[in-house]
């Protein structure tokens, strides 16, 4: 078998999971919408609900995995030997420096106005 790039192998699962029957209902979309106060077209109801069903195929896919035996991650990679910095404190003071890089006044950054008096 021919090896096969990420993108494949992730447009084979989304075109297998949308061959699934959408389990997620026009009703229970419309009450979701309506607790999280948002409109949802005709079209963005069909989108999501097919969304969600994937979702909910993955979940299922997901649970089904035997993971026993095998050790939780507390990183996100497999290298043991990850090298990160040390934090170190340093007592220098940068505010000059960091405030050289934009728009300040009186020690402070000028940001646009958001607020209206």
């Amino acid at each position: 078998m021919p090896a096969r790039s990420t993108e494949d192998l992730i447009t084979s699962l989304i075109e297998f999971a949308n061959k699934r029957k959408i389990t997620i209902t026009k009703e229970e979309m419309l009450k979701t919408a309506q607790l999280v106060r948002i409109k949802l077209s005709d079209d963005e109801i069909q989108y999501y609900s097919k969304e969600l069903t994937m979702l909910d195929w993955i979940h299922d896919t997901l649970l089904k995995v035997n993971t026993e035996g095998v050790s939780p991650m507390r990183y996100g990679t497999i290298d043991k030997d990850i090298h990160v910095r040390d934090d170190i404190i340093n007592s220098q003071n940068i505010k000059e420096e960091i405030l050289s890089n934009t728009k300040s006044e009186h020690g402070y950054f000028v940001v646009p106005k958001v607020i209206n008096d």
